[in-house]
């Protein structure tokens, strides 16, 4: 039997399956699948060595900024430990502590000062604390005007008396455990001040700003606050708050209980309150009818050759009192003037500086003179001694006749509205030339401060 090998047919049915029997469409899902996972591969590996990147410079970070910190701590230390030991080198050469040179006590004010621009307030807490127990803080010793405590955090030892610190800028100050007795913080910069526990006693923070500042389980009594400033301030939680001077003082906004205002605890001790601005807003009754020209009348010194208390602006000028024809109003003497003169007195205004510098002031000068070539002048200066006004009267008032007889005339204003920030003015008054040889006479010469509005 004869046997044939099978063949297969030269052409074979063609399918959906080629290419090794995949179709087309799920070779392209294939191929899209794959470039995916390489992109997540890819994308996986990039943010590890971002993530790892970030990781490494933040540890490097903290590293450095851990050694400069430490590097910071121990140079602050470093100043710290130099500047004590410098100090208690210079006091160990002192023989009598209450009688320090003055030479000495300016290198120790600019040791503190310089050292002071680069401590934090820790170490400038210690450094106070320093100098008090070294008994150069007390009884006027050492000066240290004008020093930044800002923020400084004092926790006081058993006692704290006599501490000498005024015109220094401590804003924020903590005050704890303090026993401020006979203190002197005159002028001192103490804003958002904290007094906590503390007995603040016959002490003097004369012009001090202490705007919203607390008083917490503290004895305030028999202080002087005259000029200081106490916007704010909230006494409500102190323990005792007793004849204290707040003359000239803004307590605008000020909180006290009933009792703290009226000065009772036990007894009753009142305050001061006067030219006061009051919590209100309003001001303590002011004198309007005072005359803040010393010897305006020249009755203080009478008959005498030499005036002392109106001063001539050259040694060859005179000003002498006298009686003026027989009149006696103007009371035994008045001013006489027989040469080209001119006088002068100053007036300091501190006392109204809050009504001032609220712009509720009035200012009220009069003067009354004999002659036509008379003059007065009021010459106006900020608190930085700047003349920012000038009020000249050359003629009498308009409208006004000879007074008493036809024998003086009246000078100057009754009203007129003080600019902020005045401080002091200089009155000056007299003749610059004489057309008749004949005497000219002054007297009468006021200034008053009166409140113009009531708020």
């Amino acid at each position: 039997m004869l046997l044939r090998r099978w063949t297969p047919p030269s052409q074979v049915p063609t399918t959906s399956l080629d290419h090794n029997g995949i179709p087309q469409r799920q070779r392209i899902i294939i191929r899209w699948f794959k470039l995916i996972i390489s992109a997540l591969i890819a994308l996986t590996f990039l943010g590890f060595c971002i993530f790892y990147s970030l990781q490494k410079e933040r540890f490097f970070n903290d590293g450095y900024r851990y050694k400069q910190q430490d590097q910071y701590e121990r140079e602050q230390q470093l100043l710290f430990n130099t500047y004590i030991q410098d100090i208690s080198d210079i006091l160990l050469k002192i023989t009598d502590k209450n009688n320090i040179d003055e030479n000495i006590l300016l290198h120790i004010r600019t040791k503190t000062l310089i050292i002071f621009k680069n401590l934090d307030t820790k170490y400038k807490k210690d450094i106070i604390l320093f100098l008090y127990e070294r008994h150069l803080m007390q009884n006027n010793q050492l000066n240290l005007r004008g020093i930044n405590l800002n923020d400084v955090e004092l926790i006081c030892p058993y006692d704290f008396s006599r501490l000498y610190l005024p015109e220094v800028i401590w804003s924020n100050a903590i005050f704890i455990n303090c026993r401020l007795t006979f203190a002197i913080l005159d002028r001192a910069h103490l804003i958002n001040a904290k007094f906590i526990n503390s007995t603040i006693q016959y002490a003097s923070l004369t012009d001090a700003n202490l705007d919203n500042s607390y008083f917490i389980k503290t004895i305030i009594m028999n202080t002087n606050f005259n000029g200081a400033s106490l916007i704010q301030a909230d006494f409500l939680q102190a323990d005792i708050v007793q004849g204290n001077n707040f003359t000239n003082t803004d307590l605008y906004q000020a909180k006290f209980t009933n009792n703290q205002w009226e000065g009772k605890y036990i007894n009753i001790i009142k305050h001061d309150f006067s030219n006061a601005r009051l919590p209100n807003g309003t001001f303590q009754l002011i004198n309007s009818e005072k005359n803040l020209i010393r010897n305006g009348n020249a009755e203080m010194e009478c008959f005498a050759n030499n005036q002392t208390i109106w001063a001539t602006i050259h040694d060859n000028m005179t000003l002498s009192t006298n009686i003026t024809n027989n009149d006696t109003y103007w009371g035994d003497c008045s001013f006489v003037i027989s040469t080209p003169t001119r006088v002068y007195q100053n007036i300091n205004l501190n006392s109204n500086k809050h009504l001032i510098d609220t712009n509720n002031s009035i200012l009220s000068f009069l003067g009354y003179a004999s002659c036509n070539q008379s003059y007065f002048e009021l010459h106006i200066f900020r608190d930085d001694n700047i003349l920012h006004a000038l009020k000249i009267y050359p003629k009498p008032m308009n409208g006004t006749e000879s007074y008493r007889n036809k024998s003086m005339y009246l000078y100057g204003e009754y009203e007129y509205s003080l600019p902020i920030r005045t401080r002091n003015i200089t009155i000056y008054f007299g003749v610059e030339i004489f057309t008749i040889d004949h005497q000219c006479y002054f007297d009468n010469i006021t200034l008053r401060i009166n409140q113009s509005k009531i708020n």
